[in-house]
């Protein structure tokens, strides 16, 4: 009877296989040194290039990172089961994006990491694994480099209608509020300017990446109750953020405490509360989904 070939002999399939598959330990440390690596330079760059960033963004900026670094680490290491499988090819380019981490631009290194999240997405849709991952490196991205790109180029059509939704909030409290153009006044000898810096719909991004890292640490599925909790978690932060924004209106001091001081940490913290804790919740209250072994 003929043999079966198991691929034990020289240039067998089991060969194939590990020449185009590096060992796994190196895989998977290679994986999270690059995402690792991509947050330690923006924030180092952050801290060189930008020596005052204000106390807000600094807090807002270290806590996205803090969760899509986590959220890398618990795909790699959580599941025993399953381990990631890049090629060569997919080393090499992950090399070839890690090259922006020298450039003098703390944006620079998330266009590099969007490169690679693109890559592990296109080439590797199969792997879980691996789009899991592309897809927290893709929100990190968006969250700190193409969400504001995006924002400030369409923020002059956006302005209008929230200086009139903010006005039209605002007279609950303030009766005599008033509007020109980009202005908000309560009173008559100080007013504050709507910039897209401080537009309500700040931190919409950063609730988004919060949530995707949850559902992935938690493993569950981003299904209608969970897209239904990041609408609330976005309504949420909406809320904090006009009630910073009026928070300014009465006084000089009012705006240096709620814009640059401490209560703008605070509210930088109330607003990753609001987008965290609906989806621990309900991670808490959706059943682990079984997984069946290979």
């Amino acid at each position: 009877m003929a043999g079966v070939l198991t691929g034990r002999g020289r240039g067998g399939p089991t060969e194939a296989v590990r020449a185009a598959n590096p060992p796994v330990h190196v895989a998977t440390w290679s994986l999270l040194i690059f995402g690792c690596g991509t947050t330690i330079s923006a924030a180092s760059q952050r801290l060189l290039l930008e020596p005052d960033p204000g106390l807000q963004r600094l807090v807002e900026l270290k806590l996205g990172e803090v969760f899509a670094t986590l959220a890398t680490a618990a795909i790699l290491f959580a599941a025993r089961h399953r381990r990631p499988t890049p090629t060569r090819t997919d080393l090499a380019v992950l090399l070839a994006c890690a090259l922006t981490w020298f450039l003098p631009e703390p944006h620079a290194v998330y266009a590099g990491m969007t490169l690679a999240a693109a890559w592990l997405l296109a080439r590797r849709s199969q792997d879980r694994l691996l789009a899991d991952l592309g897809q927290i490196w893709l929100a990190l991205s968006f969250c700190e480099l193409w969400s504001k790109l995006v924002f400030k180029l369409f923020y002059p059509a956006i302005e209008p209608f929230e200086v009139a939704v903010m006005a039209w909030v605002g007279r609950f409290v303030f009766p005599g509020l008033q509007t020109s153009g980009v202005y908000l006044s309560a009173r008559p000898d100080w007013s504050i300017v709507m910039l897209e810096g401080c537009s309500a719909f700040h931190n919409l991004s950063l609730a988004a990446l919060i949530w995707l890292c949850v559902l992935k640490i938690a493993g569950r599925p981003a299904s209608h109750g969970a897209l239904g909790v990041l609408g609330m978690s976005g309504v949420l932060v909406v809320a904090i953020n006009i009630a910073r924004i009026l928070a300014m209106l009465p006084s000089a001091e009012a705006y240096r405490y709620w814009h640059d001081g401490a209560g703008s940490v605070t509210v930088a913290l109330v607003s990753v509360a609001a987008s965290l804790l609906p989806i621990v919740v309900h991670v808490e209250r959706t059943p682990c989904p079984v997984t069946r072994p290979a």
